[in-house]
């Protein structure tokens, strides 16, 4: 009975943990992505509500999963929305943020509930993925893997934003996680379906977690190959992967079509926005409505090595030393042949985690420009768990190695220095816990802004007199336009070559606010100097410049 009470209060303390921490200050700032994501979401809403099926798909994503969750917070925030707007909202027209504002709505209210549901899914998955690695494991070696992964400083950053990438990387873990438990601990049917929904879901998230699919394949041939060499027919193991793999594949296709309403109406649209504007996308650098079709003499794979290096460099930077000694632990215990220091089906995890991160990387080093550090989080996730299960099992190898090691008490006191180490960045990079990178690596990175520190520069200048009437252009405005009473007006790549728009936007404004380290695109910042600079992490971080400093050359007068 006390063990199972000790088990139901470690239990309610996990949960307490995961959620507390993401839950506190969650609107604090605004990601560059989130308010547009809320528009999607909102159309997706009406869509759903005026059973215009065929209007549930957005491009390449397809962001389906998201945006679910952007039309379950307007259901919560704004149902009304439904009756009031008459047609598809086009931000380009008028701000949707001026919209719910006019309707007695606060963005920031609508921002809270969906990246409150987005974060409960979150927490959820990564409970099924604890009872996975439980159900093959054992109860403190899963235990010890949420803990480390769920507190790494930029996935903890990431699981609490609306976006794609965190769902992505949780879903493809579970897809791999519940093929792993059915192919090589406990055969069982719902096993293989949770995989494959799982991936599917992935699927509809974005069109990435394509790469599930060769990773599954290798997985189901493994499995086979280890049945041939146990029967020594060729027939056997054919047919066992056969059935498994097609199993697979029709539980991902019934997934795919339930999950998307448009899949119900309007099937070969949604394949056709979905895929086909992601291979241009990926290939040709641009989608189908300005390449109009695929050209396959137009792709070329001579900057993979180079893409490929790049986004691992990106992914060192974002893991802590301790993801990086659990990494090798791993590698380690991948080759170790004793299986009472570690189990086949923990060493099948770690083989599979890592080729699902590789397959990750390597396919978004193939494409054209899309380099940014969390389009590759399913690879972190794999790179996590398996770094955890390493320390899991070299904290078990030192029990059974050293006797000053084999107390529970002493078990714990290692783990919880380990764990702690893990956590530590989150209490110096809050709230933007994806900022986070490596302390003892050389040299920094250039840094990837996504909105950060721009309700900072709106609070800056909210208390300027007469702050509700002034006009500031602003880089990454939304996130900015959020916590600013005056009007925002955005920066747009454009601006940074076109002079005369520039000129028309900087007439109009009173303040300009970018991130620092522009000046080689923007040449004007150069003869400028700010009034103000906001630091982040000892370094400058956004710059905010008068409008009126600027020399009448500029404007050619």
């Amino acid at each position: 009975m006390m063990k199972q009470r000790i088990r139901i209060l470690v239990a309610a303390l996990v949960l307490v943990a995961m959620l507390l921490p993401r839950v506190a200050e969650l609107t604090k700032f605004t990601a560059a992505d989130e308010p547009f994501w809320l528009v999607v979401g909102a159309n997706y809403y009406y869509a759903l509500t005026h059973r215009e099926l065929e209007n549930t798909v957005y491009e390449y994503h397809p962001a389906v999963t998201t945006m679910w969750i952007g039309a379950a917070a307007m259901l919560i925030y704004f149902p009304e929305y439904r009756g009031l707007m008459n047609g598809y909202f086009q931000q380009e027209k008028t701000s949707f943020d001026t919209y719910l504002l006019e309707h007695n709505k606060n963005p920031l209210t609508l921002l809270w509930w969906a990246r409150l549901l987005q974060l409960l899914l979150n927490v959820f998955l990564f409970l099924v993925a604890f009872l996975l690695l439980r159900s093959m494991l054992d109860e403190w070696i899963a235990l010890a893997v949420l803990l480390l992964t769920s507190f790494a400083p930029y996935l903890f950053g990431q699981s609490r934003l609306l976006n794609h990438e965190s769902m992505v990387g949780l879903f493809s873990l579970i897809a791999v996680l519940a093929m792993a438990a059915h192919l090589f601990s406990k055969p069982q049917p719902a096993l293989a379906i949770l995989s494959a929904a799982s991936a599917a879901l992935a699927n509809l998230t974005k069109s990435s977690a394509i790469v599930l699919f060769p990773v599954i394949t290798i997985m189901v041939l493994v499995a086979a190959f280890n049945q041939w060499r146990v029967h020594k027919k060729a027939f056997v193991a054919l047919g066992a992967f056969l059935k498994t793999y097609g199993w697979w594949i029709v539980a991902f296709g019934v997934t795919y079509f339930i999950a998307w309403p448009g899949m119900w109406v309007a099937p070969e649209k949604m394949l056709y926005e979905v895929y086909g504007n992601a291979f241009s996308y990926a290939f040709q650098g641009a989608r189908l409505s300005v390449t109009h079709e695929l050209q396959p003499a137009r792709f070329s794979l001579a900057s993979v090595g180079a893409g490929f290096l790049n986004l691992s460099a990106s992914l060192v930077w974002r893991t802590t030393p301790i993801t990086w000694l659990g990494f090798l632990l791993a590698l380690v215990f991948l080759f170790q042949k004793n299986l009472e220091v570690i189990p086949a089906v923990a060493k099948y995890l770690i083989a599979f985690l890592l080729l699902e991160a590789l397959a990750c990387i390597g396919m978004f080093a193939t494409v054209q420009g899309r380099d940014q550090p969390h389009y590759i989080l399913a690879a972190y996730y794999g790179i996590e768990f398996s770094a955890a299960l390493g320390w899991a099992y070299g904290l078990r190898w030192l029990a059974r190695s050293f006797g000053w090691a084999n107390r529970a008490r002493t078990q714990l006191l290692l783990f919880a220095a380990v764990f702690l180490a893990q956590a530590y960045p989150l209490l110096f990079t809050a709230p933007y816990f994806f900022t986070y990178l490596n302390p003892l690596l050389p040299g920094r990175p250039a840094p990837f802004h996504y909105g950060e520190q721009m309700e900072v520069a709106a609070a800056y200048l909210a208390q300027k007199p007469d702050a509700e009437h002034q006009t500031a252009l602003v880089y990454f405005g939304r996130s900015f336009s959020y916590y600013y009473p005056g009007k925002t007006l955005l920066f747009a790549p454009v601006l940074f070559d076109d002079q005369a728009q520039l000129i028309e936007r900087l007439r109009q404004s009173n303040y300009l606010v970018v991130y620092t380290g522009l000046e080689e695109r923007l040449p004007l910042l150069k003869q400028l100097t700010p009034e103000r600079v906001i630091e982040l992490a000892g370094r400058p971080d956004v710059a905010i410049y008068r409008v009126s400093d600027i020399p009448a050359s500029f404007y050619g007068e």
